[in-house]
C-alpha cells in the first residue's frame, strides 16, 4: 500500500469488482479512457483474476481517500507494462467517482505511484498518455512532472469523431529534480 495525505494506494480486490462496473460502464467516465462500453461483469472478472499472474508486468491499484468514517474507493491507477530490462513502464488512471474530479485525489495519487515507479521498481521512465479533449488529465500530467513528447494525430474515435492522443513521458532524473 502506498499512504498519503488524503490518499490511499492499495491492490486491486475482488470486492472491488462492484465499483469497476459502476466506473466503466459510465459513458462521462469512459469518454475520456481509451477504452470502449460496455464491459460486462466477466470481463471484469477475468482482469481482476488475471493481475495476480501478471504481478512482474504489472503494478495496478485502487485509489482510495481516507475519509474519517473510513476510507472511500474513487477510481484506479496503476503501471502496466513494466519492463525491466529497459527500466519502462506505462501509467495510468481514472478516478471513477465523479464527485471526486477536479480536486487533486487524481495527481495526489499520481506523484505517489510515480514515486513508487521511480524509488521502487528502479524505473529510468515512465509513459503515460490522454485523449487530448481531456483537460484535467493533461493538466495533471503536467503538475506531476510530465513532459508532453508529441501526439498521435487522430488516435481515438470517441463521440462520434476522431481525436489525438497527447503522448507525455517523465524521466527519474526529471523526477528527482522536482
Amino acid at each position: 500500500m502506498l499512504r498519503g495525505k488524503s490518499v490511499l494506494l492499495r491492490p486491486v480486490r475482488r470486492s472491488d469488482l462492484s465499483h469497476f462496473l459502476k466506473w466503466f460502464n459510465d459513458p462521462e467516465v469512459t469518454q475520456y479512457l481509451a477504452m470502449y462500453l460496455p464491459m460486462t461483469e466477466m470481463a471484469e472478472e477475468k482482469w481482476i483474476e488475471e493481475l495476480g499472474s501478471r504481478a512482474t508486468t504489472h503494478a495496478m491499484f485502487v485509489i482510495e481517500v481516507l475519509e474519517g468514517d473510513g476510507n472511500r474507493p474513487i477510481g484506479t491507477t496503476g503501471l502496466s507494462g513494466i519492463n525491466p530490462k529497459d527500466h519502462r513502464a506505462t501509467f495510468g488512471i481514472a478516478i471513477g467517482e465523479k464527485d471526486y474530479w477536479s480536486k487533486g485525489y487524481g495527481t495526489e495519487a499520481a506523484r505517489l505511484l510515480v514515486n513508487y515507479g521511480f524509488e521502487q521498481l528502479n524505473l529510468h521512465r515512465i509513459n503515460s498518455g490522454a485523449i487530448a479533449f481531456n483537460e484535467r488529465s493533461i493538466r495533471m500530467h503536467k503538475s506531476v512532472g510530465f513532459k508532453e513528447e508529441g501526439r498521435q494525430r487522430e488516435a481515438f474515435f470517441k463521440n462520434g469523431k476522431y481525436h489525438d492522443h497527447v503522448v507525455f513521458g517523465m524521466l527519474k532524473e526529471e523526477w528527482k529534480g522536482l
